[in-house]
């Protein structure tokens, strides 16, 4: 059967001979398509599948995955292709979607994202960390921070990665560094708050690259995963 589906190309890459693998979000699913031909001289689909491109695909279904037939770009946003930093931090992004079970949410968020980037917004920031937190919730490893992760002690110091939430002066034993108090409520108001509720957190919190990679190296570290891309971000955080 034949759908048509409009789809964020996430990452493509070669498969067999010639042919090609693209990953892409939906509003409804995360997908791979299959792509025959894809890497030929002739073909007419690789233009389509680059990622940050926003397409509508027209796909038929298969047993193992679906088949990519033919498509159109809605938009494509060749301004993050082309920068180093953004497209890195994109990157990050796009390999912890990739590895998420579930998709609710995603779409129209980091299509946010790719349009505030695109736009040199100064909300960029906030989109990738709503992202990055869906991908935790999704995955159901979203810190403790409703007090203190061992005692429930309410007047918290740090948060702890290992520990896998916030922790009070006793229960840090001085481990950790502190974090301010801004800080602590930032992150308290990003998991806590409901989708109705982002525009109170984009509007009294600042979040920043920082938090891209802590929020990225929690992924990493609660699923026991390794990203290189993670690490190449770091690399050049320089560039920011």
């Amino acid at each position: 059967m034949k759908t048509k589906i409009q789809a964020l190309v996430l990452s493509v890459s070669e498969y067999k001979d010639k042919d090609g693998l693209v990953k892409v979000l939906t509003t409804d699913s995360i997908l791979t398509l299959y792509a025959r031909g894809l890497f030929k001289q002739n073909s007419k689909n690789l233009r389509l599948v680059q990622p940050f491109s926003y397409n509508e695909f027209m796909i038929e279904d298969k047993t193992k995955m679906p088949l990519l037939l033919q498509g159109q770009t809605i938009h494509y946003y060749y301004h993050i292709q082309e920068d180093l930093f953004k497209s890195s931090c994109f990157f990050v992004l796009h390999d912890l979607i990739s590895k998420t079970k579930k998709e609710e949410n995603l779409f129209h968020t980091l299509l946010e994202c790719w349009n505030s980037a695109d736009k040199d917004l100064d909300d960029f920031y906030f989109w990738a960390c709503i992202v990055l937190k869906y991908c935790i919730e999704q995955e159901g490893i979203q810190p403790f921070v409703d007090g203190c992760v061992h005692c429930q002690n309410m007047r918290v110091e740090t948060l702890s990665l290992k520990d896998g939430g916030f922790l009070c002066e006793k229960c840090n034993h001085n481990q950790y560094p502190k974090w301010n108090v801004d800080s602590l409520k930032k992150y308290r108001a990003l998991f806590k708050c409901k989708e109705e509720n982002l525009a109170y957190v984009k509007e009294h919190f600042t979040f920043n690259l920082d938090d891209l990679i802590y929020l990225a190296k929690w992924v990493e570290y609660h699923s026991q995963k390794s990203y290189p891309s993670i690490r190449f971000l770091e690399s050049i955080r320089g560039l920011e």
